[in-house]
């Protein structure tokens, strides 16, 4: 199956994702998160503002021991903006919330990076929304540790590869 039909597969079934049962995926994800060995010994974490029905990792901002960091999209690729509770955000062209470019980047090595997905599969390769930007930023800068982040529908026992993929390290999904 191409990436074009599992990318339009896996939108209409987040679009029909029952919200109730999205909630309890979501709370589920964050738990086996925090239980992960690698978020606990992370001092910089980097997640993602939720696009329309992704998952939701906000709440692990609630974990004040660890130096969170968001992306921001410029021109062709990424960077990542150290979070503070007094942060200003501002809407994307993709309509998603992104830290203003008043904030402070991230220059250094980020030590764990949860990396959103339309899909993952069971080899650690990723979908993502087609433009790249995370197989950019993960082949060029120094990130110790990847987890995508799925519910468990998005799970697919085999996904097309290109030499341009960055594979993740490991993927969390989340459960009923």
């Amino acid at each position: 199956m191409s990436k074009n039909i599992i990318r339009q597969e896996m939108f209409s079934k987040r679009r029909n994702h029952d919200r109730n049962e999205k909630h309890l995926r979501e709370l589920d994800i964050i738990k086996k998160v925090r239980l992960h060995p690698k978020y606990k010994d992370a001092e910089t974490v980097a997640i993602f503002y939720p696009m329309i029905d992704e998952v939701d990792l906000l709440p692990l901002l609630e974990d004040n021991t660890k130096t969170f960091l968001l992306p921001r999209v410029h021109r062709h690729g990424l960077e990542f903006y150290v979070y503070h509770p007094m942060i200003e955000f501002e809407t994307s062209s993709f309509g998603v919330f992104e830290p203003k470019i008043t904030e402070k980047i991230h220059h250094e090595p980020i030590d764990l990076m949860l990396v959103p997905a339309l899909a993952i599969s069971k080899g650690n390769d990723r979908i993502g929304y087609g433009k790249g930007y995370y197989d950019r930023y993960l082949s060029s800068h120094t990130i110790h540790h990847t987890i995508g982040v799925i519910f468990d529908f998005q799970e697919k026992d085999a996904i097309e590869y290109s030499p341009l993929d960055h594979r993740l390290k490991e993927y969390i999904k989340g459960s009923l």
